[in-house]
């Protein structure tokens, strides 16, 4: 072609030692030669002398010709319109793989970039997902292929940002384990496969659990509480609303609904869920019902408690009935026709002609004068499954799936508690929901399998807790090293805190410390201060006050001289959170033989006596954990109970155990705090060192992160504190509370002069 240059070895300064490199190589030496003649004929404006050197690079680093023929095609197939800078940085970067992970890893890197080209279109996202690559090769080498293999998946629907926030999330939360490392990148972690379905900007449940919580405030007058229902093993992806202990679980995504329609079916979710909490009292028990008759119950229980929303709130149907899309049909399935009768009972318009969806409507139309009572849902799906029955209708309990779609699993409406009567058998209600099955013990009685996943546990006539606690919140965590806020990353696990048997509720001696701090707190009222106007004196003049005496004198009045203002304090109104860290370093004992867990429990039981007695709200909480997803929050007082024996007897049931991850306990106690109407609001910290956990390498990482928090919480109106409690040096309290609000307790003695600064904080 004209214009066209033939390269040739000798054009460039490496081309002798490429020679000499590959004298016994006939055969890599021609594709050398092939390359350079292609370079030469389409004329790239490449930089030759960086081209070799990676070349050369390649070729020293030992990575196997197939390694370099795979940079030589590369060349080749490069795109005119990309950048020839692109093409030497993907080298270095496989160069650099390789060199961490394998030749395996550069090879497979030089031939899968060639097919994300069209995704990744500035080379800043090229540059993104190499530097992606090779830390991942630096930390996890055996794991580079197979993050490389999901490259093309991920990039299908995500950006360059999304895989590195993919890559450094699994570095994060996997550790030092190449096991989970290699499940991780292999999509074979349900972690894995929701960040790598998310991306960076989390779900719907996300993005609009604000939204859901203010709607349920202004449709039922309560503040709901969510939960996310996140992926597990034996469900690959939750798709169905459920209920348990008056939380509301909804799933991160509701498959098949993106935009509008996402927002729509979530606030319908939660509607229904709300309809639940308001008029669903009590719960049936299971008894010797089977699956088919459970399920109509539930069926007549949706319907019943929807129809007494409806009655209240008709607004409703618009966000309930397009859902409900069953049509008649002359297919007789068990399913079907519940999918029907469903529609026909929220739906007055439907017009179904079969015969028993046709009794469902008028048994539930006869009880109109008992909607308010849930024993009709009890005796019409007890009717109708004895008709199903008769029919012959085969009923597949384990593929039978509650509709439509924005209802909850119904779980919560049953009693599945030990009956010793009941025969032998399975109930399922599966797909969305869990397995619930009953087993013979040795004893004869029956249990009901305790629910592999936290995400599944239910509410029975009473909740029962379990050790570790209820998941009740997910929370974000900073990622400083990355700039990212990763979302839904620790899992809280709340509970109450174990009450001590062995009289630890007895009541102590009023101690010198406890009486110092109760004048402390009676003295130091915090509220809001008010402001008297219209005064004979006062600290300030009263501008409206003195323009109308000035009026009335000058009309001839004789007014009276109240022309002054001034401030007083008003109502105390403070509400206070004593966080204590309960982790296994509060174990440790100072040189007088006291352990830091000790000191911990006298300072919130002489400050909770105190501040209580003086007429303030305080709460005390604990926090430990075992990983991100399991950071254990117990409760030991709450706002509303007084110090009595029992808090004192959890005070002394208290232990030390696990890590410290102070971030996601920070967020739920600041959520416990805005949920409470005050003037001020103040979180205190009794903690004995630094922020750490058993997945965390980074000493700087969990720091940053409580850091972040602290200082959001101050935005919001909440301050906090921390009391360093023993003495430990405390290196990282200063930075992540402000030297200020950092305070040293390394005695019970020295509590009083460090409440005496915490108030005076209080007051500027």
């Amino acid at each position: 072609m004209p214009g066209a240059q033939v390269l040739s070895l000798g054009d460039y300064r490496s081309g002798r030692r490429f020679a000499a490199l590959l004298r016994d190589n006939s055969d890599l030496l021609a594709a050398l030669h092939a390359t350079l003649t292609a370079l030469g004929r389409r004329g790239d404006n490449i930089d030759l002398a960086r081209w070799d050197e990676i070349l050369l690079g390649l070729l020293n680093a030992n990575l196997g010709e197939a390694t370099v023929r795979g940079f030589l095609r590369l060349t080749e197939v490069w795109p005119r319109d990309r950048s020839a800078v692109d093409l030497l940085a993907t080298g270095e970067a496989a160069r650099h793989v390789g060199r961490e992970a394998g030749s395996r890893s550069a090879q497979v890197l030089l031939a899968t970039i060639p097919k994300l080209l069209p995704r990744l279109p500035a080379s800043v996202d090229l540059m993104i997902v190499s530097a992606a690559l090779r830390q991942l090769a630096e930390v996890a080498p055996e794991s580079v292929v197979l993050a490389i293999g999901r490259l093309e998946q991920l990039l299908a629907s995500a950006d360059a940002e999304d895989f590195a926030v993919w890559v450094s999330g699994g570095l994060r939360a996997c550790g030092s384990s190449a096991a989970r490392r290699r499940a991780y990148f292999g999509l074979d972690d349900a972690l894995s496969k929701r960040l790598f379905a998310l991306g960076r900007s989390g779900g719907d449940f996300t993005r609009l659990e604000r939204r859901l919580s203010l709607t349920m405030q202004a449709l039922w007058n309560s503040k709901s509480r969510f939960r996310k229902l996140v992926a597990a093993d034996a469900l690959p992806l939750q798709r169905r609303a459920s209920l348990a202990a008056g939380l509301i679980g909804l799933p991160e995504t509701f498959p098949g609904f993106e935009g509008t329609h996402a927002d729509t079916i979530y606030l319908a979710a939660a509607a229904h869920a709300g309809a639940h909490l308001s008029h669903s009292g009590i719960r049936f028990p299971v008894g010797q019902l089977k699956p088919l008759q459970i399920a109509l119950v539930s069926l007549i229980e949706d319907a019943r408690v929807e129809t007494l929303a409806l009655n209240d709130k008709p607004g409703l149907r618009r966000l309930w009935l397009p859902f409900h899309t069953a049509e008649p049909s002359s297919q007789t399935t068990a399913a079907g026709l519940m999918t029907r009768l469903a529609r026909a009972l929220i739906d007055p318009a439907y017009d179904e002609g079969d015969a028993w969806v046709g009794k469902g409507r008028a048994l539930f139309s006869a009880a109109t004068e008992r909607w308010s009572d849930p024993a009709i849902s009890r005796e019409i799906g007890g009717l109708l499954g004895n008709d199903l029955g008769q029919m012959r209708l085969q009923f597949n309990a384990r593929s039978y799936v509650v509709e439509p779609v924005y209802r909850d699993d119904n779980l919560a409406l049953w009693d599945f508690g030990d009956q010793p009567d009941a025969p032998s058998e399975e109930i399922e209600l599966p797909v969305d929901s869990v397995r619930i099955e009953r087993r013979d013990q040795p004893d004869g009685q029956q249990r009901a399998d305790e629910a592999a996943r936290s995400d599944n546990l239910r509410a029975r006539g009473t909740v029962v807790t379990p050790p570790e606690g209820l998941p009740v919140a997910t929370y974000p965590e900073w990622d400083y090293a990355a700039g990212i806020e990763r979302p839904d990353w620790t899992t809280i696990l709340e509970a109450d805190a174990p009450v001590d048997r062995g009289g630890g509720g007895a009541l102590p001696a009023e101690t010198v410390e406890m009486k110092r701090i109760t004048a402390l707190a009676r003295e130091a009222s915090i509220g809001r201060r008010i402001r008297h106007r219209g005064q004979h004196d006062g600290d300030t003049l009263d501008i409206d006050a003195a323009i109308a005496w000035n009026i009335e004198r000058r009309a001839g009045l004789v007014p009276e001289p109240r022309v002054y203002q001034r401030d007083a304090p008003g109502p105390r109104d403070l509400a206070i959170v004593l966080l204590l860290d309960l982790s296994q370093s509060t174990a440790d004992r100072d040189r007088q033989g006291q352990s830091v867990l000790a000191i911990e429990r006298e300072a919130a039981r002489i400050v909770a006596s105190a501040v209580h007695d003086a007429g303030d709200a305080i709460a005390v909480h604990g926090f430990n954990s075992d990983g991100r997803e399991r950071v254990r929050y117990v409760r030991i007082k709450d706002f509303d109970e007084p110090v009595d024996g029992i808090v004192r007897a959890r005070l002394a049931g208290l232990s030390s155990s696990h890590s410290t991850r102070l971030g996601p306990a920070l967020r739920h106690a600041g959520r416990a705090l805005a949920l409470r109407r005050a003037f001020r609001r103040v979180l205190v910290v009794l903690t004995d060192g630094e922020p750490s956990d058993i997945d965390v390498q980074d000493p700087l990482y969990l720091a940053e992160d409580a850091r972040r928090v602290v200082s959001q919480l101050r935005r919001r109106g909440v301050d906090t504190f921390a009391f360093g409690m023993g003495e430990g040096p405390f290196h990282q309290l200063d930075r992540i509370f402000g030297v200020r609000r950092a305070l040293r307790v390394p005695r019970i003695a020295a509590l009083p002069a460090r409440i005496m600064q915490l108030y005076g904080e209080l007051k500027k």
